[in-house]
């Protein structure tokens, strides 16, 4: 069992299966829209309880892909670990350590998605407004004003939407929103995307995602690692 999970094929036959459910995925989806539909506007967990348990065949495309990516979190794992152990020396040090960099930064943008899906969101639509719209975390957003801003001949030459986000019924931000000009609030973004004067109605999108940073470090450390094992291959050649 333990050179099972140290073993490269592992990594190589976990990484084409992952592709083959992938593709599974991909026809799965489409094909069963109802399932899916919601599944990135919702929590994953919430996701799972509420369509993912009812409708096996449709979602096994997700729990197959799940069970490779913890498997392939095993296996970087104990190949980074039986990599690292034992003596080491300053002529090899580098060409120990890049690769275990590189397995780093994949572990940590596996953490970034897994923290994205399961505390995070991103949500859109269309709030009129001195309206407001529940959101998860005990949240509500409030669009409490609606700015057109015309120039001397009647076209439209900017707009702002003024909000309020409240926690437990009490005002914890406000601010205004610009086209470029998002507003953040204990990670959570909130973007104005377009504006309907006549209704009038904001188009609004709210995005948390927890894992933004992780993957930036992750992806970060990859490229570092993978810099390290060019250069060296390359003066070795």
């Amino acid at each position: 069992m333990k050179n099972f999970f140290l073993s490269l094929k592992t990594t190589v036959w976990t990484l084409l299966a992952l592709i083959c459910v992938f593709f599974l995925g991909s026809y799965l989806m489409p094909a069963y829209r109802e399932v899916h539909g919601g599944m990135n506007d919702r929590l994953l967990f919430q996701w799972v309880e509420e369509s993912a348990a009812d409708h096996p065949w449709a979602t096994s495309w997700f729990f197959l892909s799940l069970a490779g990516l913890v498997l392939l979190t095993i296996n970087t794992l104990l190949c980074s670990y039986h990599a690292v152990k034992g003596k080491w020396s300053r002529e090899d040090f580098l060409l120990r350590i890049a690769p275990q960099v590189v397995h780093i930064g994949f572990l940590f943008i596996l953490l970034a998605h897994l923290l994205g899906a399961g505390w995070g969101y991103r949500l859109s639509g269309a709030l009129p407004v001195e309206r407001s719209a529940k959101l998860p975390d005990d949240r509500v957003l409030s669009l409490d004003d609606l700015r057109p801003q015309i120039d001397d001949r009647g076209y439209l030459r900017d707009w702002t939407a003024e909000i309020s986000i409240y926690e437990n019924d009490r005002r914890v931000a406000s601010g205004l929103l610009g086209p470029n000009h998002p507003l953040f609030y204990k990670g959570m973004g909130v973007y104005l995307k377009s504006f309907d004067q006549e209704r009038p109605v904001a188009y609004l999108m709210v995005n948390k995602d927890p894992g933004a940073i992780w993957a930036l470090v992750g992806a970060a450390l990859f490229m570092l690692g993978s810099g390290i094992i060019l250069a060296l291959k390359w003066k070795k050649a």
